[in-house]
């Protein structure tokens, strides 16, 4: 059996094989293959035979394990994780020791992280629809990470996940500490990617444990802004003179870089962005918020929709209604009360987009869904279902048969109408 090359040695940088396909790790997990690694560990995919479902297993690096209270580092990323429940933040299952090495499981997101993703479309800047719909999910997920009373410390788009149905996922608390127990003894304080680290902590300076958390704001700042910008708030050529820039100098005013940005998101970027932070965006939610109403102060389209709205509770129903309404004028809302009736609807007229729950008697989410994306006339039909309850299987399942995305209920009316419009945009013809 072919060995894999995961891992080298920092003495010379020789090869070092640590798990083959086919490896039986802990009491269910079955190496497939390799992913990738980073400097705090390397990850595989594996297949848990006992839940029948696909994970990914990091193990600390090997380098590490000399390195002082390697394994106990090791150990609070784990930790954070788990405190954590949030579909915009991966889970973790398990946590362990194999040969010597600590591993933890999680959850397996497939698909590629936002950076790789937007290089890979060669989109930079995203349209404008596009990046709120990726920053509205981050700035969920981090808020729930700060809620847990865990600070992230290492956001970047290579840290955040594009999952099936257009999920978006923050990953990877190798640096994650909770609020108030930073450790200046072993340089914690400079510890991040330089391009997305808040002058604070560039600077070392001791700040108000409430204040910690607006370090990942900070690094939320950047990331939206390198997303709606096309480019980093400061360019420098070397690590220390992007610390320096964080430092020091102002960031450009987007609108300003790209002209084609409206005027909304200066004040919503650059308020992130504030050197100290007790002037910058209080939390991930309000900037969250922030960049809704932005998005909403656009001049709304004058062109006429008809939406097709498919939940059995009806009052769900009008309400899901009465926001399309309100963010698109003039548009049509019908609404069904079941599958079977949303699908005679959308074989009888046309519809430029669906909504549909995904929990409903007889004919579900996904079984509409399917039929819907099997019929030659409504293969083409955008559609988002909405879930209460549905998993990561539901979710890959509806990627599997052509569903743009998944809402997750209680829904906040700008979080989906963001997502309404990006799904609307990307339906449209290309020039």
């Amino acid at each position: 059996m072919q060995r894999t090359v995961c891992a080298k040695e920092v003495d010379g940088g020789r090869a070092t094989a640590l798990l083959n396909p086919g490896e039986l790790v802990g009491p269910a997990y079955r190496i497939v293959r390799y992913l990738g690694e980073g400097a705090m560990g390397v990850v595989y995919l594996a297949r848990d035979e006992r839940l029948e479902r696909e994970v990914a297993v990091k193990f600390i690096h090997p380098s590490l394990l000399e390195t002082p209270d390697a394994k106990q580092r090791f150990l609070e990323e784990a930790r954070a994780m788990a405190r954590v429940r949030h579909e915009n933040v991966v889970e973790i299952y398990y946590f362990d020791e194999h040969k010597g090495l600590p591993y933890f499981v999680m959850e397996y997101i497939p698909g590629a992280d936002v950076r790789t993703w937007c290089d890979q479309k060669g989109s930079w800047p995203l349209s404008i629809d596009e990046a709120i719909g990726i920053l509205d999910q981050t700035c969920k997920g981090v808020h729930a990470i700060h809620r847990s009373g865990a600070i992230h410390r290492d956001l970047k788009w290579s840290n955040v996940l594009i999952g099936p149905a257009f999920r978006i996922c923050v990953t990877d608390f190798g640096l994650a500490r909770p609020k108030g127990k930073l450790d200046p003894a072993f340089g914690e304080r400079l510890s991040g990617t330089p391009a997305y680290m808040a002058p604070e902590v560039i600077a070392g300076s001791l700040v108000n444990p409430e204040l910690e958390p607006r370090a990942d704001v900070y690094a939320l700042g950047v990331m939206a802004y390198e997303l709606l910008v096309g480019r980093l708030p400061f360019e420098a050529e070397t690590p220390v003179a992007m610390l320096c820039a964080h430092l020091d100098e102002a960031p450009p005013t987007p609108s300003e870089v790209r002209p084609d940005l409206p005027s909304a998101f200066d004040p919503v970027l650059l308020r992130a962005l504030e050197k100290d932070p007790s002037k910058r965006t209080p939390t991930a939610e309000v900037l969250r918020n922030e960049l809704l109403v932005a998005l909403s102060s656009l001049r709304s389209s004058s062109r006429l929709y008809r939406f097709l709205v498919a939940d059995d509770d009806p009052d769900f129903a009008e309400l899901v209604a009465m926001w399309l309404e309100e963010a698109f004028p003039r548009s049509e809302v019908v609404i069904a009360s079941n599958g079977e009736e949303a699908l005679r609807l959308a074989e009888s007229q046309p519809f430029a987009m669906a909504l549909i729950d995904l929990d409903m008697p007889e004919m579900n989410g996904i079984e509409l869904s399917a039929a819907l994306k099997g019929m030659p006339s409504t293969a083409g039909l955008p559609i988002l279902v909405a879930t209460g309850a549905g998993g990561a299987s539901d979710w890959r399942l509806l990627q599997w048969l052509g569903v743009e995305g998944v809402v997750v209920k209680p829904l906040d009316p700008k979080s989906l109408v963001a997502l309404v419009r990006r799904t609307l945009k990307s339906a449209e013809p290309k020039a």
